[in-house]
């Protein structure tokens, strides 16, 4: 058994409001680039009974900002292995969306190599399989303020009027450049393949991650895997949360048994 996680451990990991005793299954939610733990927020009332979801809080944002983001995924996992490790003392799944799709993903495989866990599943969610992750140099990534309010605007995820507050710009700029120079020099590295079950979810109007990305996600599991695509542009997670949830929530019930 192991005791009451630590205050290092509360740092990273945000209880989502909904079940509240101790389930059968534990459910991490990693965010997209420049987003926190409150885009989880309403996922709880949608989940079943049985599972227990969490958020995962990186670094640099909401009310970890006076933290320095990190722009170098090892680093990251660095910290956030050992935080979530009191968590996966029960079958647990992960679920990433873009930048987070690649942090839960590492993560898994560094569970599995180094503490021999691994989860019940992954759902990995608008990203692209990663031996062919989009390849952008840094370069791609080394934009003004106002391109990144532009490139924050695309993603059609942030309110307009944010968009439009300098107060709000210069508060969020800095930890969504540190995570797109992540995602830009992040580079897959070859080695043992889960066995766990996969889902891989996107857009149909992704204009980044089309459904021949997401087949790639097979050959990196030993374990089944499964494609599925929703209406909605790069972040149809939160456009279409409650179908995708129930989604989540077919995924989840049977795994681990």
């Amino acid at each position: 058994m192991h005791s009451a996680p630590p205050q290092t451990a509360q740092s990273w990991v945000r209880p989502i409001p909904g079940r509240t005793e101790p389930s059968a299954l534990r459910l991490f939610c990693f965010p997209y680039a420049g987003a926190g733990a409150s885009v989880f927020r309403e996922w709880g009332a949608d989940l079943p009974e049985s599972i227990q979801a969490f958020a995962v809080q990186l670094p640099g944002r909401e009310d970890r900002f006076f933290d320095p983001a990190i722009a170098d995924l090892d680093k990251l996992l660095d910290g956030l292995l050992p935080a979530l490790l009191p968590y996966l003392d029960r079958p647990f799944a992960f679920f990433g969306h873009s930048m987070g799709a690649i942090v839960s993903w590492e993560l898994s495989r560094r569970l599995q190599r180094e503490q021999g866990l691994e989860p019940v599943r992954v759902i990995v969610s608008g990203c692209r399989a990663l031996p062919a992750h989009e390849s952008r140099k840094l370069s791609d990534f080394d934009l003004s303020d106002e391109e990144l309010i532009n490139e924050l605007r695309r993603l059609n995820g942030t309110p307009e009027e944010l968009l439009q507050n300098p107060d709000f710009a210069a508060f969020i700029l800095p930890t969504f450049r540190a995570d797109l120079s992540l995602f830009a020099g992040y580079v897959y590295r070859p080695g043992e393949l889960l066995s766990c079950p996969v889902s891989a979810f996107g857009g149909d109007a992704d204009p980044r991650v089309a459904e021949e990305h997401l087949k790639g996600w097979a050959e990196l599991t030993t374990g089944p895997t499964e494609v599925e695509v929703f209406p909605g542009s790069h972040l149809f997670l939160n456009e279409e949360r409650k179908a995708v949830l129930r989604s989540v929530s077919r995924a989840l019930p049977t795994v681990g048994h």
